[in-house]
C-alpha cells in the first residue's frame, strides 16, 4: 500500500510539472510601488488591496528581486514545494543613517526592548510570553529568558523594563499580576516581586536619586508609588483616567503622567502626592513621555493624533506639536538629545490590533533643534518597543506580531 500511495503522489508531482501547476503566493512588501523581476524576467503582480498583490509561480525553484529608487535591492529564493504562500518584506532605504545590522526571534509578543546601562545586554519583555528575553550586543544572540515564578509567569503579560544601575536591579511590569519584578543584575536571575496594589500595571517611572518609583495602573486609574529600599507601595495617586507613560522633573519636584483615555497630561506634586494642574489637549491618546535634560523639554507622544508633543516643563506651555504617523507607540533619544527615535505601528487590522494590519509600520528620526523629522525607515508587523544603546551607535525595536527584534546602525549626520 505504501508502495502504491508514494508511486501515486510522484505521478501526480511530474503531472503538476507537465502541465504547468503554479503556486499563487500573497505580496506584502513596502514600499509598495516597488519593481519586481522573477528569474530576471520583470513582472507586474496583480493588485488584491491597496498595499497587497500576488504572482503565480511555476512548480520549482525561482529566484525574485524586488527592487525601487533610492533603496537597496532585496532578493530571495521561493522554492513552491516548500508551500509559500505569502511573503512579507521591506526595502532598506540607500544612504541613511540608519543601517540594518540584523532581525532575529525573540519570543511571542516583544512589548519592549531596553539596553542594559553597561551595554553589554538587551532586554525584551514579553506580552504573551513566559519572562523576559535577554540577549547580548556583542553577536545579537540570545542569552536566556530570564524565568519569573510559575504563579507569575503562567499569567503572562510582561510590559516594560527599566533599570537601578547602582542596585544592579532591572524592574519589570507585568500587567496581569498587578505587579514588579525585581530582577538581580548580577546573573539576571530572578529576586522578588512587588504587589503593586493596582490592576493592570505597565509603566515604571522613577526619581533621578532612585529613592523613590511610580508605576501606572490601566484598570485602577491610580499610580503607585513605591519605596525603592523597601520594595513596597507607600501611597496610591488616583488620576482622571487611563494613565500610561510617566517622567520625572530634572529637580525631581513634579512627576507627568500621560492619560491615554483623554490626551490629558497631569501633574502630581511629588511631595503632598497631589495632582497640581492638567494639561488640556484636543482629543487624544498620550502614550509616552521623556525628559530631555540636556534642553529640559518634555516630549509626548500621541497615539490617536500620530505626532509628537514638545513642551516646556517651567511653564507647561506646548512650544510644538509635530505631525508623524499613524499609532506612535515608543520614543527614545539619543544620549546626546539630539535626535528622537519614535516607533510607529501603522494602521490597525480593522479586527483587532493583535491582528496583522494591512501597513508596516515605520521607524522616525526627529532632530530636536529643528524639530523636524530627519529621517524614517519601514519597520514590519507593529514596531513597538523601541531604545538606543548607551553609546548611541545602535537602535533596536521590536515588531510585536512578528516576534522579532531589528537592530539598526546609526550613522549620525555631520
Amino acid at each position: 500500500m505504501k508502495t502504491k500511495t508514494l508511486s501515486l503522489l510522484i505521478a501526480l508531482a511530474i503531472t503538476g510539472l507537465l502541465y504547468g501547476a503554479q503556486l499563487s503566493i500573497t505580496l506584502k512588501v513596502f514600499p509598495e510601488d516597488y519593481a519586481l523581476t522573477v528569474d530576471g524576467k520583470n513582472i507586474n503582480p496583480t493588485k488584491i488591496s491597496n498595499y497587497l498583490k500576488k504572482i503565480s509561480l511555476d512548480s520549482g525553484k525561482h529566484i525574485l528581486k524586488f527592487s525601487r529608487d533610492g533603496y537597496l535591492d532585496k532578493e530571495l529564493e521561493v522554492d513552491t514545494y516548500q508551500k509559500v504562500s505569502e511573503i512579507e518584506l521591506k526595502l532598506e532605504k540607500k544612504d541613511s543613517m540608519l543601517e540594518q545590522v540584523t532581525v532575529f526571534k525573540t519570543g511571542p509578543h516583544p512589548k519592549s526592548v531596553e539596553f542594559t546601562p553597561d551595554g553589554k545586554y538587551f532586554a525584551s519583555a514579553l506580552l504573551e510570553g513566559k519572562g523576559i528575553d535577554l540577549f547580548s550586543t556583542t553577536d545579537f544572540t540570545k542569552v536566556k529568558t530570564i524565568e519569573i515564578p510559575e504563579q507569575y509567569a503562567k499569567l503572562k503579560n510582561f510590559v516594560e523594563i527599566v533599570f537601578f544601575p547602582e542596585r544592579k536591579e532591572m524592574w519589570v511590569s507585568q500587567m496581569a499580576a498587578n505587579a514588579i519584578h525585581v530582577i538581580d543584575m548580577n546573573d539576571y536571575t530572578y529576586k522578588l516581586t512587588i504587589p503593586t496594589k493596582g490592576i493592570w500595571t505597565k509603566i515604571i517611572a522613577m526619581t533621578h536619586d532612585h529613592k523613590l518609583a511610580f508605576a501606572s495602573n490601566w484598570e485602577s486609574h491610580d499610580v503607585s508609588v513605591i519605596d525603592v529600599n523597601q520594595y513596597k507601595v507607600i501611597n496610591k495617586i488616583k488620576v482622571s483616567g487611563i494613565p500610561r507613560g510617566m517622567v520625572t522633573t530634572a529637580d525631581d519636584k513634579y512627576l507627568y503622567v500621560c492619560i491615554f483615555s483623554s490626551g490629558e497630561i497631569q501633574k502630581i506634586d511629588i511631595a503632598s502626592m497631589k495632582i497640581v494642574k492638567t494639561l488640556n489637549f484636543p482629543k487624544g491618546a498620550k502614550r509616552h513621555i521623556l525628559l530631555d535634560k540636556t534642553k529640559n523639554l518634555l516630549y509626548v507622544s500621541d497615539m490617536y493624533r500620530g505626532s509628537i508633543y514638545v513642551i516646556n516643563p517651567l511653564d507647561d506651555k506646548v512650544l510644538k506639536e509635530i505631525p508623524v504617523d499613524s499609532k506612535l507607540n515608543t520614543i527614545k533619544l539619543s544620549p546626546d538629545s539630539k535626535y528622537l527615535f519614535v516607533s510607529s505601528r501603522g494602521p490597525n487590522n480593522p479586527e483587532t490590533y493583535l491582528k496583522k494590519g494591512p501597513k508596516f509600520g515605520k521607524v522616525f528620526v526627529i532632530d530636536t533643534e529643528t524639530l523636524e523629522i530627519q529621517e524614517w525607515i519601514w519597520g514590519k508587523n507593529q514596531p513597538t518597543g523601541l531604545d538606543v544603546s548607551p553609546d548611541g551607535k545602535y537602535l533596536a525595536f521590536t515588531n510585536f506580531l512578528d516576534n522579532e527584534i531589528e537592530v539598526y546602525r546609526i550613522k549620525y549626520k555631520k
